[in-house]
Parts: C-alpha cells; structure tokens; sequence
C-alpha cells in the first residue's frame, strides 16, 4: 500500500444515512486508515461533544411554521460557512463527517414538515457551501427501510437514543418516515456532482462494503 505524503487541498468526507447504518464504524475505519497513509486527518462524529455542525441554542416544534424553517435553515448555514473557513485554514489535510448533513440537517428537516422547495433550499445551499472542501461522499442507501430498523433495533435493542420501536405498527411507521425521507435524500445525492459511492445494503456484507469504501477514498484522495 502506498503512503501519502500530504494532499494539495483541503478535503471532505461526508458520510451519512439512516440511523444504524454504520457510518460511525465507517468513519473510524477511514480516519484509521487515512492515519495510516499519513494524512492528518480529523474525525468528526455525530455525538462528539459541541459538535460544530448543531445547532445547540435553539429548539424547534415544528417546519411547517415558515419562520421556524426559515430560521433553521439561516443557522445550519452560518454553522456550515463557519465550519468551511476553519477546515480550510486548520491543519488537517482530511474531515470526516457522519450523519450530520443527511441524517441530521435534511431527514429531520423532512420529517417536521418542511415544504418540498425549502428542503431543495436548504440542501442545495449547504452542498454548494461546502465545495471548497471538495467532498467526497459515502451514502448507505437501506433497500428494506422497515426491514433495516428491525435489524438494527435486533442489535441494539429497542431503545436508544430517540428510538423506541417495539410493535410491529412501530417499525411499519418507522419505516413508512424513513422511507419517504431516504427517497428525498436520494434524489438529492443523485444529482450532487461530487465524486461518492452509494451503498445499496440489502444483504448486510460488510466486508464486501468495506473494501469497496476504502478502494473509493483512495481512488479520491491525492
């Protein structure tokens, strides 16, 4: 395996899905392997604490509300300008983020009711703020949504974090807001021009997932 000695720009990695996908696992292995081509590199995780990409001083009921959505999506841009100019000028070469952009910032925007033309305002605007950090994009795309919080509440448990899914009616539901808002995320990544690999997990081969992931960024990281 090759070493490399540095990049010549500043770069990103964005991970993300629906929760239980394993983006944090993923995340690990690539600082891990990054580290190991000697690229310094920063590893940002979803709970790390006074995560740079939260909004932390300010709590929201519901986007269907115009001024709760507008202000929101003011917020998460300032947070991810402010994140952008520190990345470009702080000493790491690569960032990983997990769960932050996707996950956080759109599937729950979608799931408290935002209109569909500010869900593409506001995913638009964040993917185009973060271009000078030439991200790369890692996206686990669940086939079975209902079948993937089964599995993953199989692993877990039934509750953690926000999650507490114990019916059937539960996971139907669960699977049903999922659903509709990983179809949405995939629209927007299909059309996102930035190098990335979707992994369309149906049968849970990590292995398999793993090396591809890890021949991608390194395909992508000079």
């Amino acid at each position: 395996m090759p070493k490399f000695v540095g990049i010549k720009k500043k770069r990103l990695v964005v991970i993300d899905g629906m929760p239980g996908s394993g983006k944090t696992t993923c995340a690990t292995m690539i600082a891990n392997k990054l580290t190991s081509w000697n690229i310094i590199n920063r590893c940002i995780l979803e709970l790390e604490e006074n995560h740079p990409l939260f909004i932390h001083d300010h709590r929201f009921s519901s986007f269907e509300d115009d001024e709760q959505a507008d202000l929101y999506i003011r917020l998460l841009q300032s947070k991810f300008k402010d994140f952008v100019n520190k990345c470009t000028n702080d000493i790491h070469d690569v960032t990983i983020i997990e769960s932050v952009l996707f996950q956080d910032a759109i599937n729950c925007a979608h799931h408290m009711g935002m209109n569909h033309d500010k869900l593409l305002h506001l995913s638009s605007s964040l993917m185009g703020i973060l271009e000078p950090l030439e991200p790369l994009l890692i996206y686990f795309y669940q086939v079975d949504v209902e079948g993937q919080w089964r599995f993953i509440c199989g692993v877990r448990g039934n509750e953690w974090g926000p999650v507490s899914l114990h019916t059937d009616d539960d996971f139907r539901e669960a699977g049903i807001l999922w659903g509709g808002s990983q179809s949405f995320v995939r629209s927007i990544i299909d059309s996102w021009e930035v190098p990335k690999i979707i992994i369309e997990n149906k049968d849970y081969h990590w292995d398999e997932y793993s090396n591809r992931i890890i021949q991608f960024v390194r395909n992508s990281i000079r």
